[in-house]
């Protein structure tokens, strides 16, 4: 997570961003990376695990502040997607 070209009022709300979405997809889930790519706005990309299942969110906004609000969409939706396959795969 280099975030080295960000003000440091940036890097302090970047961390916040990678806590907050750690919280959000819960226990047993581990955040491995979150890239910003600022074309046209901003979008984040959260790449992260639940055992052997990597997944990757990824929104955009106009700045940060509404990608993380976008970001906070997707995951909800991708948790369950990314629960579902883990428990689809530890089953076979």
């Amino acid at each position: 997570m280099d975030h080295s070209s960000l003000s440091e009022a940036e890097a302090r709300y970047f961390d916040r961003v990678v806590e907050d979405c750690a919280e959000l997809l819960g226990p047993g889930v581990d955040v491995d990376d979150l890239e910003i790519v600022e074309d046209q706005g901003v979008r984040l990309r959260l790449r992260y695990h639940l055992g052997n299942v990597a997944w990757t969110s990824e929104a955009r906004g106009p700045t940060m502040t509404a990608a993380h609000g976008a970001l906070r969409e997707e995951l909800v939706i991708d948790r369950i997607r990314l629960s579902t396959t883990a428990v689809l795969r530890a089953g076979r």
